[in-house]
């Protein structure tokens, strides 16, 4: 046989016997990780219908309940249909990518949305700033939208195969990856500057309250721990999937190997958290007086946003008085 890559292919039927060796290894690693982040998901998925019941049964309809059961189908079926992508047979490649794009933009859309309620919440007093982010939050939608152009034209089908690979990179698939990191870092910050702040007054800083939220009252705890645990797990993995975008010796395959893996993995932990902090609010039940309390979580219940009381006598009043529930 010659040595020379003229050969004729033995077994026509195998799509990866008409891509290198290098690139039909990155094709299977890229189906394997697909396949793995399906399993997670559906687990996820599984293990949440409970809550996610209990979250309709109690809540009443909003803005918020829809961008989080919008998150849950619609990351769904970009993985189903990234599989479907890789796994074929698919006749139609192009128009199954953009599909696949289609229902990442929405996924990390209502993800990113419930993220930035969080914002709202933390500063229901500042009109200003919560415009700020509202608009961040709009021209991070815009930035992701910025993919579709390039979707249009990287895939193809593997010589009559109904097996699609992705043919031709594009170097500023590199920025609509790095805006949610950067979302993501300002939102957090300033989450955990405006808690911080307030609940430091008066009071002798301490790393545990930075590390752990280590003396902060329930709802505050609940957001400042929630979003270091989203922030943290998402921001590794979107920044993980920016590097390989960004590399110029990546393979077309390569740049968007952790693409999917990334989106599904920041809906999964935008949910959670979610949920988490409203199943929370519901076990507790009930919320301290001295509370602030703002509907901006939504789910049909008030939110309570807690600040420190300024005197003892204050602190001593508060556990004193009777616990109330108030519904929006």
């Amino acid at each position: 046989m010659s040595a020379q890559g003229s050969s004729p292919i033995i077994n026509p039927d195998v799509y990866l016997n008409y891509l290198s060796p290098d690139a039909a290894s990155n094709y299977e690693l890229n189906r394997n990780i697909s396949l793995v982040t399906l399993g997670a998901l559906i687990w996820d998925m599984l293990s949440s219908i409970p809550n996610d019941y209990r979250l309709i049964r109690t809540g009443r309809p909003s803005v918020v309940l829809f961008a989080y059961f919008l998150a849950r189908p619609s990351v769904l079926a970009m993985v189903i249909l990234a599989v479907l992508q890789k796994t074929g047979p698919v006749s139609k490649c192009t128009l199954v990518a953009v599909a696949v794009v289609t229902f990442q933009v929405i996924s990390s859309a209502a993800a990113s949305f419930l993220f930035l309620k969080r914002i709202h919440a933390v500063y229901y007093d500042s009109k200003i700033i919560r415009h700020i982010f509202s608009f961040l939050w709009i021209v991070g939608v815009g930035t992701s939208c910025a993919v579709f152009s390039s979707t249009l034209h990287d895939y193809r089908e593997i010589a009559n195969t109904e097996h699609c690979v992705r043919q031709a990179g594009w170097t500023a698939l590199s920025i609509s990856f790095m805006d949610p990191v950067l979302f993501d870092t300002l939102v957090y910050l300033a989450i955990v500057y405006k808690i911080l702040s307030a609940h430091r007054k008066g009071q002798k800083k301490d790393w545990r309250i930075f590390c752990c939220g280590s003396g902060l009252p329930h709802f505050s705890r609940a957001v400042f721990q929630g979003g270091q645990q989203y922030y943290l797990i998402t921001t590794g993995a979107n920044l993980m999937r920016f590097v390989f975008s960004a590399m110029p010796s990546a393979s077309p395959l390569l740049q968007v190997m952790f693409s999917t893996p990334a989106v599904t993995l920041t809906s999964i932990m935008a949910c959670r958290v979610h949920r988490n902090l409203l199943i929370g609010d519901l076990d507790k039940g009930c919320v301290g007086n001295g509370e602030l309390a703002k509907p901006v979580l939504a789910n049909g219940r008030v939110v309570n946003v807690s600040l420190p009381p300024e005197t003892k006598s204050d602190a001593i009043g508060q556990h004193e008085r009777t616990k109330t529930c108030e519904e929006v």
